[in-house]
């Protein structure tokens, strides 16, 4: 199995939604509900591609087809996503100790002192995991910065692990057979649904 990049061709549009593993319970004595938030989050994204023409429709096609269905995996994000924090590229924050677990992330290497270094609504990848900050995050004297981030963290990171927050991805894996319906002269459509890999 190999992880490709997806190509530099920005879909007409898209929806992204957080899939929760939340479930809940009722009794059917009291009717008093409850509620148990479990791993296994994972992010599910429908890419529509209208009107394509020459290069990027055969580039789209040729991707498609090298993916050969789940063989394979495409690394993905929000495309309409904005971030709104002050940390500034090219600097990289990393992952302060191992053994991190939970909805809060401990990153370190950032600029001292920085209010909103990460802002609620942004997201930042790691580990191959996408996840979306929700709550501002400010780095304090030492550079260090608490995140809180959801989902959770499936996998414990590496200490010193590398935090994206440029261009954050998740790695996807397509759920549907991609077709592209072309119209003359020579315009296509294309329909991409995926959900996260979360065991990559």
């Amino acid at each position: 199995m190999a992880t490709y990049n997806f190509p530099s061709i920005t879909p007409t549009n898209q929806t992204f939604e957080l899939v929760t593993n939340t479930k809940s319970f009722q009794s059917p004595l009291s009717n008093s509900i409850q509620t148990i938030s479990r791993k296994g989050s994972y992010w599910k994204t429908t890419m529509v591609f209208n009107n394509l023409t020459g290069s990027q429709r055969s580039e789209l096609q040729a991707f498609i087809s090298k993916l050969d269905g789940q063989a394979h995996r495409m690394r993905i994000r929000d495309y309409g996503a904005v971030r709104y924090g002050n940390a500034v590229s090219p600097q990289t924050p990393l992952v302060q100790g191992s053994r991190q677990t939970g909805s809060t992330l401990t990153v370190d290497g950032a600029s001292a002192n920085v209010t909103d270094y990460f802002a609620a609504g942004d997201y930042i990848s790691f580990n191959n995991e996408l996840h979306i900050v929700t709550g501002d995050a400010s780095s304090n004297v030492s550079g260090v910065v608490e995140v809180s981030i959801a989902p959770p963290i499936r996998k414990t990171p590496a200490d010193n692990a590398p935090v994206e927050y440029a261009a954050p991805f998740g790695v996807f894996m397509m759920t549907n057979n991609p077709q592209w319906r072309t119209q003359a002269p020579y315009f296509s459509s294309i329909t991409i649904e995926a959900i996260e890999d979360v065991l990559a």
